[in-house]
Formats: structure tokens, C-alpha cells, sequence
């Protein structure tokens, strides 16, 4: 999750601290941006500019992999 921009680059900074720290006080995976690399890109966005197209959902659910895969390989 991302503070949007026009709340100021002080809040936005603390906003996405509280998301690492919390995964690291409770020992749990982070995904700190799940629109990375999709999120403003047109052609990985639907005409509304806000849904993930094909393509942008096959990014998302490669990041999210990176991170659950993980997860998953440490539980017995």
C-alpha cells in the first residue's frame, strides 16, 4: 500500500514504514507495493486506470509468488 502523493513525502515515508515494521514484528512476508511496475503503466492497466490488465495481473502475481513461495517453503 502507497499513501498517495498529495498527503506529502513525510507522511507518505511513515505510511509505508508501518507496513515493514509490522511484517517484521510479527515475522510475517511483505509485499511492500503490489503495483509495482504496473501501477501507471497503460498498458498494464485497464481503460479505467486503475485494474490490472492480463498482462499487469501476471506481474502482480509473480511478485506475490516471490514472497508467498517463500513462506511456503519454510512451513513443514
Amino acid at each position: 500500500m502507497e499513501a498517495p502523493p498529495n498527503l506529502g513525502q513525510r507522511y507518505a515515508g511513515r505510511f509505508r514504514a508501518v507496513y515493514g515494521d509490522v511484517a517484521q514484528e510479527h515475522g510475517v512476508g511483505l509485499i511492500p507495493f503490489l503495483l509495482d511496475g504496473v501501477a501507471g503503466i497503460d498498458s498494464l492497466n485497464q481503460a479505467d486506470g486503475m485494474h490490472p490488465t492480463a498482462a499487469g495481473q501476471q506481474i502482480l502475481a509473480h511478485q506475490v509468488w516471490q514472497v508467498l513461495g517463500a513462506v511456503l517453503a519454510q512451513r513443514p
